[in-house]
Protein backbone atom coordinates (compact mmCIF):
# COMPACT_ATOMS: atom_id res chain seq x y z
CA UNK A 1 0.00 0.00 0.00
CA UNK A 2 1.38 3.13 -1.40
CA UNK A 3 -0.40 5.93 1.14
CA UNK A 4 1.37 8.81 -0.58
CA UNK A 5 -0.43 7.77 -3.93
CA UNK A 6 -3.59 7.24 -1.80
CA UNK A 7 -3.22 10.68 -0.57
CA UNK A 8 -2.97 12.10 -3.80
CA UNK A 9 -5.96 10.16 -5.45
CA UNK A 10 -7.94 11.06 -2.36
CA UNK A 11 -7.05 14.86 -3.26
CA UNK A 12 -7.95 14.40 -6.83
CA UNK A 13 -11.17 12.99 -5.58
CA UNK A 14 -12.04 15.92 -3.41
CA UNK A 15 -11.42 18.65 -6.32
CA UNK A 16 -13.91 17.19 -8.12
CA UNK A 17 -16.30 14.66 -5.83
CA UNK A 18 -18.98 12.28 -7.24
CA UNK A 19 -22.09 13.60 -7.14
CA UNK A 20 -23.40 10.92 -5.20
CA UNK A 21 -20.57 10.15 -2.92
CA UNK A 22 -21.18 11.27 0.42
CA UNK A 23 -18.85 9.11 2.65
CA UNK A 24 -19.65 7.19 6.01
CA UNK A 25 -18.49 8.77 9.47
CA UNK A 26 -16.85 7.26 12.00
CA UNK A 27 -19.90 6.55 14.08
CA UNK A 28 -21.96 5.01 11.13
CA UNK A 29 -19.07 3.06 10.17
CA UNK A 30 -19.23 1.68 13.61
CA UNK A 31 -22.66 0.86 13.97
CA UNK A 32 -22.30 -0.91 10.06
CA UNK A 33 -20.07 -3.19 10.73
CA UNK A 34 -21.46 -3.86 14.61
CA UNK A 35 -24.98 -4.56 13.09
CA UNK A 36 -23.23 -6.73 10.44
CA UNK A 37 -21.67 -9.25 12.77
CA UNK A 38 -18.63 -9.84 10.75
CA UNK A 39 -16.61 -12.90 12.22
CA UNK A 40 -12.97 -13.81 11.43
CA UNK A 41 -12.94 -15.30 7.56
CA UNK A 42 -16.06 -14.01 6.32
CA UNK A 43 -16.65 -13.20 2.92
CA UNK A 44 -17.67 -9.88 2.64
CA UNK A 45 -18.58 -7.94 -0.29
CA UNK A 46 -18.72 -3.91 -0.60
CA UNK A 47 -21.25 -3.08 -3.22
CA UNK A 48 -20.61 0.48 -3.57
CA UNK A 49 -16.93 0.64 -2.09
CA UNK A 50 -16.29 4.87 -2.58
CA UNK A 51 -12.50 5.13 -1.07
CA UNK A 52 -12.89 2.21 1.07
CA UNK A 53 -13.61 3.32 5.11
CA UNK A 54 -16.25 0.55 5.31
CA UNK A 55 -13.95 -2.14 3.44
CA UNK A 56 -11.18 -1.24 5.81
CA UNK A 57 -13.27 -1.58 9.13
CA UNK A 58 -15.02 -4.85 7.70
CA UNK A 59 -11.36 -6.13 7.14
CA UNK A 60 -10.10 -5.26 10.86
CA UNK A 61 -12.53 -7.69 11.69
CA UNK A 62 -11.03 -10.53 10.05
CA UNK A 63 -13.01 -10.70 7.17
CA UNK A 64 -12.06 -11.33 3.61
CA UNK A 65 -13.10 -7.92 1.76
CA UNK A 66 -14.07 -7.72 -2.08
CA UNK A 67 -15.63 -4.62 -3.33
CA UNK A 68 -17.13 -3.40 -5.86
CA UNK A 69 -16.63 0.58 -7.57
CA UNK A 70 -17.58 2.21 -10.37
CA UNK A 71 -15.09 5.60 -9.89
CA UNK A 72 -11.89 5.08 -11.43
CA UNK A 73 -10.14 6.91 -9.27
CA UNK A 74 -11.95 4.78 -6.21
CA UNK A 75 -11.17 2.23 -8.17
CA UNK A 76 -7.17 3.03 -7.71
CA UNK A 77 -7.60 3.79 -4.04
CA UNK A 78 -8.91 0.31 -3.44
CA UNK A 79 -6.45 -1.31 -5.52
CA UNK A 80 -3.45 0.37 -3.55
CA UNK A 81 -5.71 -0.64 -0.53
CA UNK A 82 -5.36 -4.61 -1.11
CA UNK A 83 -8.94 -4.81 -2.17
CA UNK A 84 -9.84 -7.40 -4.43
CA UNK A 85 -12.27 -5.55 -7.34
CA UNK A 86 -14.58 -8.10 -8.52
CA UNK A 87 -16.47 -5.41 -10.61
CA UNK A 88 -17.03 -1.85 -11.63
CA UNK A 89 -20.59 -1.17 -12.33
CA UNK A 90 -22.97 -2.58 -9.63
CA UNK A 91 -25.97 -2.60 -11.59
CA UNK A 92 -23.58 -4.48 -14.58
CA UNK A 93 -21.88 -6.83 -12.35
CA UNK A 94 -23.28 -10.23 -12.38
CA UNK A 95 -22.22 -12.33 -8.84
CA UNK A 96 -18.73 -14.90 -8.96
CA UNK A 97 -19.77 -16.20 -5.52
CA UNK A 98 -22.40 -15.17 -3.01
CA UNK A 99 -21.25 -13.34 0.11
CA UNK A 100 -21.98 -13.92 3.70
CA UNK A 101 -22.01 -10.54 4.68
CA UNK A 102 -22.88 -7.52 2.35
CA UNK A 103 -22.27 -3.92 3.74
CA UNK A 104 -22.98 -0.74 1.77
CA UNK A 105 -23.23 2.54 1.67
CA UNK A 106 -24.78 3.02 -1.95
CA UNK A 107 -25.89 6.49 -3.43
CA UNK A 108 -29.13 7.73 -2.83
CA UNK A 109 -29.32 9.10 -6.45
CA UNK A 110 -26.95 9.45 -9.53
CA UNK A 111 -28.24 13.13 -10.36
CA UNK A 112 -31.06 15.07 -9.35
CA UNK A 113 -33.16 13.67 -11.33
CA UNK A 114 -32.76 10.30 -10.69
CA UNK A 115 -33.52 9.28 -6.82
CA UNK A 116 -33.90 6.16 -5.54
CA UNK A 117 -30.79 4.15 -6.87
CA UNK A 118 -30.33 2.96 -3.30
CA UNK A 119 -33.25 0.96 -3.68
CA UNK A 120 -32.68 -0.96 -6.54
CA UNK A 121 -28.85 -1.38 -5.36
CA UNK A 122 -30.24 -2.79 -2.24
CA UNK A 123 -32.48 -4.90 -3.49
CA UNK A 124 -29.61 -6.28 -6.16
CA UNK A 125 -27.31 -6.99 -3.90
CA UNK A 126 -29.68 -8.79 -1.30
CA UNK A 127 -31.42 -10.52 -3.77
CA UNK A 128 -28.16 -11.63 -6.20
CA UNK A 129 -24.93 -11.46 -4.30
CA UNK A 130 -26.21 -12.53 -0.35
CA UNK A 131 -26.13 -15.97 0.24
CA UNK A 132 -29.00 -17.81 1.86
CA UNK A 133 -28.34 -16.99 6.04
CA UNK A 134 -26.23 -14.10 5.07
CA UNK A 135 -27.02 -10.65 6.78
CA UNK A 136 -26.98 -7.06 4.49
CA UNK A 137 -26.57 -3.83 6.31
CA UNK A 138 -26.89 -0.52 4.24
CA UNK A 139 -27.30 3.20 4.79
CA UNK A 140 -30.33 4.17 2.95
CA UNK A 141 -32.08 7.16 1.84
CA UNK A 142 -35.72 8.41 3.03
CA UNK A 143 -37.30 7.95 -0.36
CA UNK A 144 -38.55 4.46 0.53
CA UNK A 145 -40.35 6.25 3.07
CA UNK A 146 -41.89 9.55 1.41
CA UNK A 147 -43.32 8.90 -1.85
CA UNK A 148 -45.81 6.85 -3.43
CA UNK A 149 -43.41 5.44 -6.61
CA UNK A 150 -44.02 2.04 -7.68
CA UNK A 151 -40.28 1.60 -6.45
CA UNK A 152 -41.00 2.84 -3.02
CA UNK A 153 -43.90 1.33 -2.70
CA UNK A 154 -42.54 -2.34 -3.78
CA UNK A 155 -39.39 -1.46 -1.20
CA UNK A 156 -41.60 -1.21 1.39
CA UNK A 157 -43.62 -4.62 0.64
CA UNK A 158 -40.19 -6.24 0.18
CA UNK A 159 -38.75 -4.84 3.98
CA UNK A 160 -41.80 -6.46 4.91
CA UNK A 161 -40.90 -9.72 3.36
CA UNK A 162 -37.80 -10.39 4.47
CA UNK A 163 -37.96 -8.96 7.96
CA UNK A 164 -35.65 -5.86 7.58
CA UNK A 165 -34.70 -3.96 10.32
CA UNK A 166 -34.60 -0.23 9.48
CA UNK A 167 -33.19 2.14 12.77
CA UNK A 168 -33.28 5.68 11.78
CA UNK A 169 -29.94 7.79 11.70
CA UNK A 170 -29.73 11.47 13.21
CA UNK A 171 -29.95 13.47 10.90
CA UNK A 172 -26.29 14.64 11.57
CA UNK A 173 -24.85 11.01 10.73
CA UNK A 174 -22.51 12.42 8.22
CA UNK A 175 -21.04 15.22 9.69
CA UNK A 176 -17.12 14.98 10.21
CA UNK A 177 -16.09 13.41 6.70
CA UNK A 178 -14.85 15.30 3.69
CA UNK A 179 -18.36 16.06 2.24
CA UNK A 180 -20.44 16.51 5.27
CA UNK A 181 -24.61 17.17 4.91
CA UNK A 182 -27.31 16.74 6.47
CA UNK A 183 -29.91 14.07 5.33
CA UNK A 184 -32.56 11.91 6.29
CA UNK A 185 -31.13 8.17 6.24
CA UNK A 186 -31.70 5.00 8.07
CA UNK A 187 -29.66 1.85 8.77
CA UNK A 188 -31.16 -1.26 7.05
CA UNK A 189 -30.73 -5.40 7.89
CA UNK A 190 -31.96 -7.86 6.26
CA UNK A 191 -30.98 -11.62 6.86
CA UNK A 192 -31.42 -14.26 4.16
CA UNK A 193 -33.54 -16.96 5.53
Amino acid sequence: MCKDLIDRLLAQVLENPPYSWFPSSQSVTEQIIARANIQSGHRCLDVCAGDGRLAIAARKTGAIVDVIEINPLFQQILFQQGFRLVGKDFMQTQPQQLYPRIISNPPFSFSPEKRGVDLTIIRRAFDLFLAPGGRLVSIVSASHRHTRCPKAQAFRNWLNTVQAELIELPLESFWGTERPVTVESWLLIADKQ
